[in-house]
């Protein structure tokens, strides 16, 4: 009987580890990729990541200080693409929906006011060559393959001409399916300051999957082994 009860006790504890190593082995040693080379025959990106089970990457760059919100350009076309920087985020093999976090600093150089856009899909199709401004908060008429999603504007407003006191940290979630997206990272000062020039930035890229229903099972069947050992050493 004794040998019986240390079979079973140690079936639960299998059970248990193997449960719950399962349940946690998408998340360990999670990262994104930014190792590797854009796609440039449209829109010209500086930054290309990708990741299969999420977590979390982070690149340095300079933008224009007005990268994001030119005052000057007409409603519709405010950014400035060869001023700005765009990431090209591959989540096409997570298969399971995330939340994406975006974080942009300004960096050590510059006083950025640092703005972002959210697009699905990438421009591989229409050059930016002659292109040079972009909807930092819709459609853009010349990138048909590019869907806006959302945007962090700050001080400038959507515009770029709102007076006011700009962050030097911006943060937003974004709860995204398995795809392409293209990222504009750039500034938008208010238009008071009449600042000039390019200003360095650091951006962070933190995805965190949704947890589907065969993690949640391993994880619950390394619960139940616990549980179940738990029993078993009260009765002993």
């Amino acid at each position: 009987m004794k040998l019986l009860s240390i079979t079973k006790r140690s079936s639960y504890l299998t059970l248990a580890a193997v449960g719950l190593w399962l349940a946690g082995a998408t998340s360990a040693h999670a990262h994104i990729n930014f190792g590797l080379t854009p796609d440039t025959t449209g829109l010209t990106y500086e930054f290309k990541g990708a990741t299969n089970h999420g977590g979390a990457g982070s690149i340095s760059g300079s933008v224009g200080a007005k990268s994001w919100g030119e005052p000057n350009n007409p409603v519709g076309a405010k950014g400035w693409t060869h001023t700005s920087n765009w990431v090209q985020l591959d989540l096409s093999q997570m298969h399971v929906p995330g939340v994406l976090t975006i974080t942009m600093d300004r960096g050590t150089t510059g006083s950025l006011f640092p703005a972002f856009s959210l697009y699905s899909g990438w421009e591989n199709n229409t050059p930016d060559t002659n292109n040079h401004t972009f909807n930092n908060t819709g459609a853009i008429s010349w990138a048909d393959d590019l869907t806006y999603i959302g945007h962090v504007a700050n001080a400038g407003g959507q515009n770029g001409t709102a007076n006011g006191t700009g962050l030097t940290s911006v943060s937003q979630q974004f709860y995204l399916n398995p795809g392409l997206y293209s990222i504009a990272l750039g500034g938008n000062p208010a238009f008071s300051l009449g600042q000039t020039g390019i200003h360095a930035f650091n951006a962070t890229f933190d995805v965190a999957a949704v947890p589907v229903p065969a993690a949640v099972w391993l994880f619950g069947s390394g619960l139940a082994g616990l549980v179940g050992l738990a029993r078993r050493c009260m009765t002993a």
